[in-house]
């Protein structure tokens, strides 16, 4: 009998037509695009296959997608029954019922690869948290990618980014669905999210007084759940096309990977 991989992993492909390079490309959503030959949607799912951490993968799409006309073949692939983000993940859950782990991944990382995948997977297990983030130092982004366009966090302990990849417990999502809620809400309101985070908060980051391990701390009270950082040596992770000019450096990464 074969091994049970630890995590099932929940690739997150509800976006809408609003995202710049949808509108741009004439697509219904981004993970559509093709890059090197193969939609963005698909690069992901073959990574996510070929990882030695990945049991199970499920694709969430909006319902009535093309998205799931184009997966490759064998992939499941379920609807998200709700509006926000949150509802997403938790359609992933319930697909993955008998894991107690999910690794949740979004649709539109062209560069992702597996060995990144195992090693962001492996260091959050370790861990023990029940929510873990990734980030990539920025200096190491943009020697891979020019990381204009992309959320530049600068603190006490360097530059970062924010990777594509987090593992949650199934445990924290269901009994901190309405934080998380609120938590993405605020994501894009100034005013939303200082109240979240508070001013001290915000006034220390403007300082340049913020450390990760004051972050992670931050997001343990606000959160209410034991969370951890992740800071991968692979910038892939961190590599989401989010603008038309970031499909031209795919392409120049793909090709320089043949």
């Amino acid at each position: 009998m074969s091994e049970v991989k630890p995590v099932a992993a929940i690739v997150l492909a509800a976006g809408t037509k609003s995202e710049p390079v949808s509108r741009a490309s004439g697509l219904s959503h981004k993970a559509m695009l093709e890059v090197g030959g193969q939609a963005v949607v698909n690069r992901v799912v073959n990574a996510l296959k070929a990882a030695q951490l990945v049991s199970e993968v499920v694709v969430v799409t909006a319902p009535d997608s093309p998205v799931q006309q184009i997966l490759p073949e064998g992939t499941a692939r379920i609807e998200a029954t709700g509006e926000s983000f949150v509802d997403t993940i938790m359609a992933g859950l319930e697909y993955h019922k008998d894991y107690q782990k999910a690794l949740l991944v979004t649709a539109d990382l062209p560069l992702l690869t597996a060995e990144a995948v195992d090693h962001f997977v492996a260091e959050a297990l370790d861990s023990g948290a029940e929510l873990c983030y990734s980030i990539v130092n920025a200096e190491q982004a943009s020697s891979l990618y020019r990381t204009a366009g992309h959320v530049v966090v600068r603190l006490r302990d360097g530059a970062f980014t924010g990777g594509n990849l987090a593992l949650i417990s199934r445990q924290f999502v269901e009994r901190e669905q309405q934080r998380l809620k609120q938590a993405f809400a605020a994501r894009k309101n100034p005013i939303r999210l200082a109240r979240l985070l508070g001013s001290r908060f915000i006034l220390r980051y403007l300082l340049g007084r913020l450390t990760v391990a004051d972050i992670v701390q931050h997001a343990n009270q606000i959160l209410g759940c034991q969370a951890m950082v992740v800071n991968s040596p692979y910038p892939e992770i961190s590599f989401d096309v989010d603008k038309p000019e970031h499909i031209a450096i795919a392409q120049h990464r793909l090709r320089e990977r043949q």
